[in-house]
């Protein structure tokens, strides 16, 4: 009998605690609008609180983690629970990453629980939370709480998300969906300020643009503006950083790459936007769309990220004036000093 109540006791113990983290959990969760700090808080909270190995947070297709999973079959493993969990609208739980049916063509190499919690806001899943643990650690207990918990907190999560989308748009170009102007120089502005060894940027743009507009039609110049942005997010590193500048001309920052590594990322773009079988091309002089680009590298801190862009610009008007479909470059060593 007094065994029983001292277990009752605990029992209420642990309930008071946990619902003395919930309500902390709670209040710093409204505390979070950006998407970033409001990941790094959930799965932070989830390890911490739940004694848990791993623990990952999906939101818009974007994947958090306060643990680098470097298993390629792990990962594999969690798209598919999470399309299972996106079909179902329910909580999986993969008790064997090794046994589970669902997984059995992956042939993992690492046996843990697998956990995925889907996270719903009037009706509909915004997120997916997914928690790696020892085999059988995992229990339904611990299920049924972390998902009570947040699917509470899922109308914070919804405000993060609108907020994000919110700042997305207003940091991108309506057409292309690249970063625009604005954007891009306050990123430029912070680069420019942190970069180590090297900073390159390109400025570049259509070549004979306003005959395809004029030929094919203001629809078609926005297709090939779409197009070729397409090009660009494809065939640069995912650091590096582009904007539509206005009208036809782009600008592409390329963090940490110097001059030599500059120009084969250059020459990448010109060859791909060359090869590219765009509509209406034929109406295009030599039958075919091209850029020209101007390159410029910098080695040193002490010049304004405005005389970098002069500096890009310069030469592509240098690579417009001595034939088109060409790239210009030059090295910035001091403010004073421009080798090309």
């Amino acid at each position: 009998m007094e065994e029983e109540l001292l277990k009752k006791i605990e029992e209420y113990k642990l309930k008071i605690k946990l619902m003395g983290i919930f309500e902390d959990f709670l209040i710093n969760i409204n505390k979070k609008l950006e998407l970033k700090d409001l990941a790094e808080y959930i799965t932070n909270f989830i390890k911490a609180s739940f004694n848990i190995k791993f623990c990952s947070l999906i939101i818009n297709n974007e994947r958090f983690s306060n643990s680098k999973i470097n298993d390629k079959k792990l990962l594999e493993s969690e798209k598919i629970i999470v399309k299972e969990a996106l079909k179902t609208k329910i909580i999986i739980l993969v008790k064997s990453t090794l046994n589970d049916t669902l997984l059995h063509d992956l042939k993992n190499d690492i046996d843990l629980s697998l956990l995925c919690i889907p996270i719903i806001y009037e009706n509909k899943i915004i997120a997916f939370v997914n928690i790696y643990d020892d085999l059988e650690k995992i229990d339904k207990e611990n299920s049924r709480l972390l998902n009570y918990f947040l699917n509470k907190a899922s109308p914070a999560i919804f405000n993060s998300i609108e907020h994000d989308i919110t700042k997305i748009k207003s940091n991108t170009d309506s057409l292309t969906n690249l970063y625009n102007r604005r954007y891009f120089n306050e990123i430029l502005d912070e680069e420019a300020k942190n970069f180590n060894k090297f900073l390159s940027l390109i400025m570049l743009d259509i070549d004979y643009f306003k005959n395809y507009n004029d030929k094919n039609g203001h629809q078609a110049g926005d297709y090939l503006l779409k197009e070729i942005s397409l090009i660009f997010k494809n065939s640069l590193r995912n650091k590096d950083v582009v904007a539509r500048y206005g009208g036809e001309e782009f600008i592409i920052l390329l963090p940490e790459a110097d001059s030599n590594n500059a120009l084969q990322i250059s020459e990448r773009l010109r060859k791909s936007v060359e090869n590219y079988n765009f509509r209406f091309k034929e109406n295009q002089p030599d039958n075919k769309v091209t850029i020209s680009l101007g390159l410029t590298t910098i080695i040193t801190k002490c010049i304004d990220t405005n005389d970098i862009i002069k500096e890009a610009d310069k030469n592509l008007y240098k690579s417009k004036k001595s034939g088109r479909n060409k790239i210009t470059s030059s090295i910035i060593i001091d403010k004073n000093l421009h080798v090309n």
